[in-house]
């Protein structure tokens, strides 16, 4: 482990300074403003690292893994002989370093693409320079469509909250009798709850509001399919909530649509998920039996010494860089980009006078096979 934290620790000063020279005909330069927060270095917090999950504590680390899986896609377009220019800034909150490098015209005026920032106010300040020097910006992250606006250059990866209630929506019209509840702390709905609301009363569905402190079991009606969108990811209400709903429900009457964190409680198994016909979306969800994601593991880990992980954001380096690479390539014509993407699944659509959205909600089942995509 000591030797990989010195390789990374290695590699953040090597990745905050430039790396590209000036740019060679048909070549490609992508620049990207990640987070390494190499001038708050913290060695006595480094040399704390015991394993690599504690990694993700030291704030350097945090997006490292990002960076190591878009150098593994890197690595491939070195493979098929694609000639790229990379250059990579370390770019936290500090919106004046963001500036100066966005003003630095000589280097703006060689960069094809930029990947980030990560945070939404350097993002947005960001995203006004793409927009003058015509530089399309991608957000890995936000769920926010605001960045979309009047920017036709912005890139958002990440299907927004409506996508969902639209999903949802769908489903319920596969029944002849259905109904949709939506289940959660109605006294502080937040911006999910507000979402999956506003899209239904905005297109006339019926659905009915529960508040967490009832039982959803005295609400489920026995002719009837009830659509259950649990929005509370406390483990205590999920263990009570689901062990109610398998001893005192009609299962067969029952579809639910949990968050994707009550699948990493390792309480229940699988089975026991199947039986509640439980459903979850996921903004990048990796199927670890797929034949593409075992060589990226494989590639990450003879190259870095540690596994990929969704939450060093592994994947989602990979996938960004691997897509938005064979974009430019192909002149930015989405419908020509035919990559395999692992954690996310991309379908972009324009806004109306702004810029791309993801609009592809990954929606997946529980059943006694596993878990697999659902195809509305």
């Amino acid at each position: 482990m000591k030797k990989t934290i010195l390789s990374i620790v290695l590699l953040i000063s090597v990745v905050c300074s430039a790396m590209g020279q000036s740019s060679l005909a048909g070549e490609k330069t992508i620049l990207y403003l990640i987070p390494f927060y190499s001038r708050q270095y913290d060695g006595q917090a480094v040399s704390r690292v015991k394993e690599s999950k504690d990694m993700r504590a030291v704030n350097a680390f945090q997006l490292m893994g990002f960076w190591a899986g878009a150098q593994v896609a890197l690595d491939e377009f070195n493979d098929d002989n694609v000639h790229l220019n990379v250059i990579v800034k370390d770019i936290t909150d500090n919106e004046s370093r963001l500036r100066t490098i966005m003003e630095d015209r000589d280097l703006m005026s060689r960069v094809d693409l930029i990947v980030g920032p990560f945070f939404s106010r350097t993002f947005a300040i960001a995203a006004q320079y793409a927009k003058e020097y015509g530089i399309p910006i991608v957000n890995p992250f936000t769920t926010r469509t605001d960045i979309l606006h009047d920017n036709e250059y912005v890139y958002k990866l990440v299907p927004s909250l409506e996508t969902r209630a639209a999903t949802v929506a769908y489903l319920s019209d596969l029944y002849p009798k259905s109904r949709i509840i939506l289940y959660a702390d109605t006294a502080r709905p937040g911006r999910e709850y507000s979402a999956y609301a506003d899209y239904f009363n905005h297109n006339n569905i019926p659905f009915v509001s529960l508040p967490l402190q009832k039982d959803i079991v005295q609400e489920l009606k026995p002719d009837t399919k009830n659509i259950v969108i649990v929005l509370n990811r406390e483990s205590a209400k999920m263990l009570m909530l689901s062990r109610d709903l398998i001893f005192k429900s009609n299962l067969n009457n029952l579809v639910m649509v949990v968050p994707e964190e009550w699948l990493k409680v390792s309480t229940y198994d699988i089975e026991y998920y199947a039986k509640l016909n439980m459903h979850f979306f996921s903004d990048y969800y990796v199927d670890e039996t797929n034949e593409k994601t075992k060589v990226f593991i494989h590639n990450y880990t003879s190259k870095f010494g540690v596994p990929p992980t969704i939450e060093a954001f592994s994947f989602q380096g990979y996938d960004i860089t691997r897509y938005f690479v064979s974009a430019l390539f192909n002149d930015m014509d989405l419908d020509r980009v035919k990559t395999e993407t692992i954690g996310y699944h991309f379908s972009f659509e324009k806004t109306p006078g702004g810029g791309y959205e993801n609009i592809n909600a990954q929606f997946l089942e529980v059943d006694d096979k596993g878990i697999h995509s659902v195809g509305l």
